[in-house]
């Protein structure tokens, strides 16, 4: 039996000060990927805010490795 899938907690969601350390790349590449559908993010409603749930920016940067979709 497959175990249900827990929804993600605080704790799986970084900040782009956070993600543009993990990554190592500009703001503006990091901009790009976002707005090009590269990586997942969040915007939180009311402001500019914009958060990214780690493990699905990492599954997707795995996938665009792996020779998936570009």
């Amino acid at each position: 039996m497959i175990p249900p899938k827990t929804p993600p907690g605080p704790a799986d969601f970084i900040s782009e000060t956070e993600m543009l350390k993990r990554l190592q790349v500009s703001r503006r590449t990091l901009f790009a990927w976002r707005e090009a559908g590269k990586i997942p993010c969040v915007r939180l409603p009311g402001g500019r805010r914009v958060l990214f749930h780690w493990p699905s920016v990492e599954a997707a940067l795995l996938r665009r490795q792996n020779g998936g979709a570009r």
